[in-house]
């Protein structure tokens, strides 16, 4: 007798208690026989007593919009009583203002006889009226619900009989746009999707860019995907987003506008080479090359690479170890952040002491450090970049193994973790909350390569693109196999160098939005980009190469030592030695234009936490070695 009308359960022989129009009978339900046994409507049999019903809750509430399903609703019957009660009748009616009808669904067969407390539970569901038919409004109804020991009801159970408010809430849909990602891109950037979240959209709505309809994809009634083209970015400005649906009715069917940013080109050094794509690569108004350094600072312990923006130098310093490169053991090690004024080398804050193995990335006037002590879930911090001050501090859960560096854009801090497969977390630059996760193959070491509308990770035989915004799985590239360890891929020209080797940064040339191949690399480090070349440091040699044809021009071994990844300014390129020596050439030529001595090797740790290497921002090109950062100023005017 399951999932059947209370209107028609037992309609032939049950009493009908419909009083008005507006209201309709529940049926009479019977646990020993079809509703009349023994003439319809006799007393309790003797030793009928002790049952007590129970309706649950007394308040049913329902909302849909004019465009939606009718939704439904339940609560739940009970009859509780002895062994000795055989026969109880349960009727009802209900009101028909937002109610369509009711119907139950008894929990458990029939048997005839009530075996215990608990015995007899009823499901019971409101289904409410279609939401276009009634139009926008609020519908309240009751359902009366009563338990008789008589068919005829004059001996009701305790607690019979029991009234359920029901409140109905029909709304007409809003069309509502409340975020885009990107919210800014640099000027002259390449064509990009634009992430449009929101409500109520329909495979009818349409992304409009200052006005002028974009090609729309539609995801869920919450999102749509808009192609924004490389002529839309191409100034210095902003852009207006809006959404239009011809669906709505006259003066309803255009959203408020979001705003995208066209920023000019950045020369901060935010993330591990440079930028958040990591393509180690930043243009100033002119290059020269300075006598003697700037300034150099002892910072006592070993400098990650240097992030340069709002006129401060943030370094994060490992600690302790044995005294072995970078750290070991790593149980031993413990870190600092520290900033340093771009002009003097003077201490602005800090040092703020950090557990474990740190790096850290720069956004919006914060710097964010993961902290990552050994076989513990990592803490992510957000740090005031004028003052040092704690913004605030998340421990990322779930995963205990983490040795990615942290990258930040566009209000978000990405980073992976792993122990049990991998986990790639979204942290929310504002307020620290996880915005979202994403599970990847791994996890380990390999830094989020982050652009307007990809975040890349790569691992053994395994490329990631995720959405920014919403975590959303854009592509993975898999070569049939999994294992260990990762590697930091870099995004240049719409291309991503995915190191997805089993070891090193061989690897595949991936289209950055599809994931298709487009060919192969060899490097023993993440390599640098311009717009029309690749440096790629192999086997001790860097290699020049034009990336249209893939035309090796030239070749510099230096002293024979080259380590590290190499960064391009301008049109010059830089890389260091361990032996201490530092390399600008020529990025056309190869030829060498300029060389310095340090005191200790150049960092050279560019695959897990602690990661170091080259920076350049703001005019200065910041170098760490041994325990020192030393900076050398390229432009008094970037």
């Amino acid at each position: 007798m399951s999932s059947q009308s209370l209107s028609r359960v037992r309609q032939q022989s049950c009493a009908n208690l419909n009083s008005r129009g507006a209201i309709s009978a529940l049926a009479m339900l019977t646990l020993l026989c079809a509703c009349g046994g023994g003439g319809g409507g006799g007393s309790a049999s003797s030793g009928n007593s002790g049952v007590t019903m129970t309706v649950a809750p007394l308040s049913v509430s329902a909302a849909a919009l004019t465009s939606q399903s009718a939704p439904t609703g339940t609560f739940q019957i009970s009859l509780n009583g002895p062994r000795s009660v055989t026969t109880v009748y349960l009727t009802g009616k209900f009101s028909q203002s937002g109610v369509a009808g009711v119907m139950t669904d008894v929990g458990g067969p029939l048997t005839g006889e009530l075996v215990g407390p608990s015995n007899l539970a009823l499901t019971t569901t409101i289904q409410f009226k279609p939401p276009a038919s009634l139009g926008a409004g609020i519908y309240e109804d009751t359902v009366q619900v009563f338990g008789c020991y008589d068919q005829a009801c004059t001996q009701p159970v305790a607690n019979s009989p029991k009234t359920v408010q029901i409140q109905y809430t029909v709304t007409v849909p809003v069309l509502g746009l409340t975020y885009v990602s990107p919210t800014s891109v640099a000027v002259g950037g390449p064509s990009f999707t634009l992430t449009v979240l929101g409500a109520n959209f329909t495979t009818a709505s349409t992304v409009q860019w200052n006005g002028s309809a974009r090609t729309t994809t539609f995801v869920a009634p919450g999102e749509l995907l808009a192609q924004i083209t490389a002529v839309d970015v191409a100034a210095i400005g902003t852009a207006s987003v809006t959404v239009q649906d011809p669906t709505y009715a006259a003066g309803t069917g255009t959203t408020a506008a979001q705003t995208v940013t066209i920023s000019p080109v950045s020369i901060d050094a935010v993330a591990f080479q440079i930028n958040p794509a990591h393509t180690g690569a930043v243009s100033f108004a002119s290059v020269a090359f300075p006598a003697s350094s700037t300034w150099s600072v002892d910072v006592g312990g070993l400098p990650s690479y240097a992030l340069i923006a709002q006129g401060r130098v943030f370094v994060t310093v490992t600690i302790g170890g044995s005294g072995s490169l970078p750290c070991e053991p790593a149980v031993l090690c413990s870190s600092q952040l520290i900033a340093l004024d771009q002009t003097t080398g003077a201490t602005v804050w800090g040092p703020v002491a950090i557990g474990g193995l740190a790096n850290a990335t720069y956004d919006a006037g914060k710097v964010f450090v993961i902290s990552s002590p050994t076989g513990i879930e990592a803490t992510m911090e957000a740090f005031d970049a004028t003052t040092g001050q704690l913004a605030w501090s998340t421990l990322l859960a779930g995963q205990t193994v983490f040795s990615a560096a942290p990258t930040a854009a566009d209000g978000f801090v990405y980073t992976a973790g792993a122990e049990i497969g991998g986990t790639l977390y979204a942290v929310n630059e504002t307020t620290g909350a996880v915005a979202w996760t994403q599970n990847v193959a791994n996890g380990d070491n390999s830094d989020p390569a982050v652009t307007a509308d990809g975040v890349y990770v790569t691992y053994p035989c395994q490329t990631y693109n995720i959405r920014p915004a919403t975590g959303e799985l854009i592509w993975n590239n898999s070569t049939g196999c999994d294992g260990g360890g990762g590697a930091t891929p870099v995004v240049a020209n719409q291309l991503i160098y995915s190191p997805n080797g089993a070891s090193g940064y061989d690897g595949l040339i991936l289209n950055a939005e599809t994931g298709t191949s487009a060919g192969t690399y060899a490097a023993d480090t993440p390599a640098a980009f311009t717009t029309t070349a690749g440096y790629f440091l192999q086997s001790g040699t860097l290699r020049g190469i034009t990336l249209s044809n893939n035309t090796v021009n030239w070749s510099f071994a230096g002293d024979g030592k080259l380590v590290g990844s190499p960064i391009a300014v301008n049109h010059y390129v830089f890389i260091g030695s361990s032996s201490g020596n530092l390399y600008a050439l020529d990025g056309s030529t190869g030829q060498q234009v300029w060389q310095v001595t340090l005191s200790a090797p150049v960092a050279s740790n560019v695959l897990s936490l602690p990661m170091s290497g080259l920076a350049a921002g703001d005019g200065l090109l910041v170098v760490p070695a041994g325990t020192k950062v030393t900076a050398y100023t390229l432009s008094t005017n970037p």
